[in-house]
């Protein structure tokens, strides 16, 4: 089998089993993560990076739970995907490894589970999926950052798909205004505390501070604790899987270049391509686009000598 059949087949068994978006990119085209996907496959040559959807109607609802259920099924979709993709290319005789969206991650030092294997914004704007958002989100021209992503590392050496040649955002900044934590300050800036204590309310914070006041408070005290709200929420971000309880900076995108048109009414010149400090996952730089100044195209869509001309320019 051709390498071009080999990577349709992939992506139509990703498209088949819920992906709603698949990119390829080179293993060499990250080399920020190139030391923890040759330990994951050693002989990793290629990431197809999946996408899965929300539903908008689920993201802005105001009863959270429909949120919370609606990325339960988004990251089934991103795992089913994965998973069903890497035996396809196993079977194929290419060793493969659906590497996971967000859980199970690393909980040792120094990663902490702050930091998975991955990061998959950055996977999904090298592989032609998107670009970065003022939030720091990876924002596509489908579903704008109402997306989850996943990937499979394969040994298969298959060819990346191009970078877009244009921005995607319209730094519109309502995602910044709906910050409810106000963690978000633009050009995908994050105060990882103030964002940490909103979205992961009821997370491993909670049940840590949980655990130390039920050792040390009074047994009056402690007991109210075990009646109250918190215990029962805790309890079903454990049964679920799914801690997230702020989806703000993800409902306020929008799905598309048409409805951004339509709906936003701003239009910014944007040129400058350039990386920017930190990456909240991968702590690495990052592309960002201005959108100041005069407009033309920002990466060529190439790949041959891409990234090292973007690492001159922008002392990397």
């Amino acid at each position: 089998m051709g390498q071009n059949q080999l990577k349709a087949d992939a992506k139509n068994i990703a498209l088949e089993n819920g992906a709603d978006l698949v990119g390829f990119v080179r293993v060499s085209d990250l080399p920020e993560h190139l030391e923890d996907m040759t330990r994951i496959l050693p002989t990793a040559q290629s990431l197809v990076v999946v996408a899965a959807r929300h539903s908008l109607g689920a993201m802005t609802s105001a009863v959270n739970q429909m949120a919370q259920f609606d990325t339960i099924h988004a990251y089934d979709e991103c795992a089913r995907a994965a998973h069903r993709t890497a035996r396809f290319l196993e079977s194929a005789g290419l060793p493969s490894v659906a590497v996971p969206a967000f859980i199970p991650i690393d909980m040792e030092n120094p990663k902490r589970g702050m930091r998975g294997e991955i990061c998959w914004r950055r996977a999904g704007v090298r592989a032609g999926l998107g670009s970065y958002g003022e939030n720091g989100l990876l924002v596509t021209r489908e579903f704008g950052a109402a997306i989850r992503i996943s990937g499979i590392l394969t040994s298969a050496d298959l060819e990346g798909d191009p970078l877009l040649d244009k921005d995607v955002c319209d730094h519109c900044m309502r995602c910044i205004e709906a910050c409810p934590a106000e963690a978000l300050t633009g050009e995908g800036k994050i105060n990882k505390k103030r964002c940490g204590d909103r979205i992961f309310e009821y997370g491993f914070r909670f049940f840590k501070d949980l655990m130390a006041d039920l050792i040390q408070k009074p047994e009056a005290e402690a007991q109210e604790l075990l009646r109250g709200h918190g215990l029962r929420e805790m309890w079903q971000t454990f049964m679920t899987g799914n801690y997230y309880y702020c989806f703000k900076c993800q409902s306020q995108c929008h799905t598309n270049q048409k409805s951004q048109a339509q709906t936003c009414g701003h239009s910014f010149q944007r040129t400058q391509i350039f990386y920017y400090p930190p990456c909240p996952i991968a702590g690495r730089g990052k592309l960002w686009a201005s959108k100041r100044s005069k407009p033309s195209l920002g990466l060529t869509g190439q790949r041959t000598g891409t990234w090292s001309t973007m690492a001159a320019r922008t002392h990397w």
